[in-house]
């Protein structure tokens, strides 16, 4: 069968039952230009199909992309995937009719900051995207307007001479199924790996949010332990403080008693008014001690309460000094925002490198949040914590052993395996020599190992 010359372009819409929605290229240019929206896509990441599609309906190149749609169904005016250039750039895929095809998704994308702007497709049987796309470029095809040619699936007769043999000889023919057969089992690899590469992505992804959420609950259930144990040693304080004035009371009491037992037994002569004198002194002292107690009480139960709703407060306080301190910082950074704006309308992309992350697109709207901690901004594209990803820097920038050795508790500093991905370090485990601490026997395991980096 002869190639096509013919070609066109076709993109498809996903949601959770398969394909939801396709049109032309032109009429998806349309929409992200803002000339038209997408109501059923309204505040939605949806999954998309670049087609490049032959003149006889079959796919050669594919590119699997996502796109933010806003609440009134306008395409994400950031939106900046070169699809056309991923096509033409990207790897090889499963033959989808035409030979294989070239293909660009999260697991195979030739550049590497639209990564997070792709998707990996699903191969499982009865469920798998690229059988869909196939089927759905050509039951759609002619009603979309793509372009065929006159003549599909049409071969050339032989050519029949009489110099030619007219049998070909086995053993062609049995080398001619080798090769097919070679070829056949070389495609079928290509997408087992494509079907590894893209459930081990799948997999680390997933175990990487669960890790990151852990964190997150962890360093919240720790901020908040610490903050209870302080309200504790609080209280515990002013308890302390409480017991030492009612025992000064009780020994003042015990004072005040034995110098009127004395003056009492000095003044028995004075007869029954002393006595009487006496006793009222003794009650009115009683009391007043009960008053000072109930006093105390009352102030013990007030600053258990402050201690309560000091923490309360100084939250409130806090968000309200954060959010003060970001009208401001709006206010200050509006002309720049606009111009990074403007910069970024004109084609203009930011583009920063951090370690673990790689090379990280910034939208307009995210530079300021950029510009206030670069770190955290790395860490969330890592999906690690601020602190986590601040150990894993640390570690990869200096591998060496951290722990503590000699009278002085100097960290060990022997050489330790980097490890390369943020979200695989595990401090204290990732950043010290197993059971080599702290005398660091020598392990020619580790050190082939490093030797070999």
């Amino acid at each position: 069968m002869a190639a096509s010359s013919v070609t066109s372009e076709a993109i498809l819409f996903f949601d959770h039952r398969g394909i939801s929605k396709s049109m032309l290229y032109a009429d998806f240019e349309a929409i992200l230009d803002g000339m038209v929206g997408v109501p059923e896509f309204a505040d939605k990441e949806v999954r998309g199909a670049y087609c490049l599609v032959n003149g006889q309906l079959r796919v050669r190149s594919l590119v699997l992309f996502t796109i933010d749609f806003d609440e009134d169904g306008m395409a994400d005016t950031t939106w900046n995937v070169p699809l056309r250039h991923l096509a033409e750039h990207a790897g090889q895929g499963p033959d989808m009719g035409a030979g294989p095809v070239r293909l660009a998704c999260r697991s195979q994308c030739p550049v590497a900051w639209h990564q997070d702007q792709m998707w990996d497709p699903g191969m499982k049987p009865g469920a798998n995207d690229f059988i869909a796309i196939r089927d759905s470029i050509r039951e759609r095809g002619p009603k979309m307007g793509l372009e065929m040619d006159d003549e599909m699936d049409v071969a050339p007769p032989p050519v029949v001479g009489t110099s030619a043999p007219t049998i070909a000889p086995e053993t062609d023919e049995s080398q001619k199924k080798a090769d097919q057969e070679r070829v056949r089992l070389a495609r079928i690899i290509k997408e087992l790996r494509l079907r590894v590469q893209t459930l081990e992505n799948t997999q680390s992804e997933d175990a990487a949010k669960v890790r990151y959420a852990a964190q997150q609950k962890e360093e919240i259930l720790n901020a908040q332990l610490e903050k209870v144990m302080g309200q504790f040693k609080a209280i515990k304080s002013q308890n302390g403080a409480l017991r030492e004035q009612n025992e000064s009371l009780k020994g003042q009491l015990l004072s005040l008693n034995q110098s009127l037992e004395e003056q009492s037994r000095r003044s028995e002569h004075q007869g029954s008014e002393m006595e009487v004198l006496t006793e009222q002194y003794k009650l009115a002292l009683e009391q007043r001690l009960e008053e000072e107690r109930a006093k105390m009480s009352e102030q013990l139960h007030a600053l258990e309460m402050d201690v309560l709703t000091r923490d309360d407060l100084i939250g409130q306080l806090r968000g309200e000094i954060a959010e003060q301190k970001r009208n401001k910082a709006k206010d200050a950074n509006s002309g720049a925002q606009k111009t990074l704006e403007k910069l970024e309308e004109l084609g203009l992309s930011f583009i920063a490198f951090h370690p673990g992350a790689g090379h990280i697109s910034i939208a307009a709207d995210q530079v300021a949040s950029y510009m206030e901690n670069p770190i955290a901004f790395a860490a969330r594209k890592c999906l690690v914590t601020e602190d986590h990803y601040r150990a894993w820097l640390a570690h990869y920038e200096s591998p060496t052993c951290q722990v503590p050795v000699g009278a002085d508790e100097t960290p060990c500093g022997k050489r330790v395996i980097r490890v390369e991905v943020p979200n695989q370090f595990k401090p204290g485990v990732s950043d010290c020599n197993a059971n080599r601490c702290p005398n660091c026997r020598n392990d020619s395991a580790i050190d082939n190992v490093l030797r070999f980096r």
